[in-house]
């Protein structure tokens, strides 16, 4: 969904302004994002075990209800984390209409 928002906001963008928004420049750039992404979902993800693995440790057998918790904590903010780039863009291009004068 991410990359659709992105490649149709993009191509709004060029078609207007005949400019590219939301490409990276140089395109090394997108290669950086692509391995900054993939370690914040992975820290997002992985750190709903290692939080319930803490909570049992330090409270023992009063953390059962912590995984269901820490698991689904960590899919939300790894999905929540795929969405940003798609955010992102759209916001690159309102503001580019904003400041063209296209929206008042």
């Amino acid at each position: 969904m991410t990359i659709v928002v992105m490649l149709f906001s993009a191509a709004i963008a060029e078609k207007l302004f005949n400019e590219p928004i939301g490409w990276p420049d140089p395109p090394f750039f997108a290669i950086i994002g692509v391995i900054l992404y993939a370690i914040g979902a992975n820290v997002c993800y992985t750190g709903g075990w290692i939080a319930e693995l803490i909570s049992h440790e330090v409270w023992g057998d009063k953390a059962r209800g912590f995984a269901e918790i820490s698991f689904t904590l960590g899919a939300v903010f790894s999905f929540l984390l795929t969405l940003v780039p798609g955010g992102l863009v759209v916001l690159a291009v309102v503001a580019r209409f904003i400041y063209k004068g296209l929206i008042q």
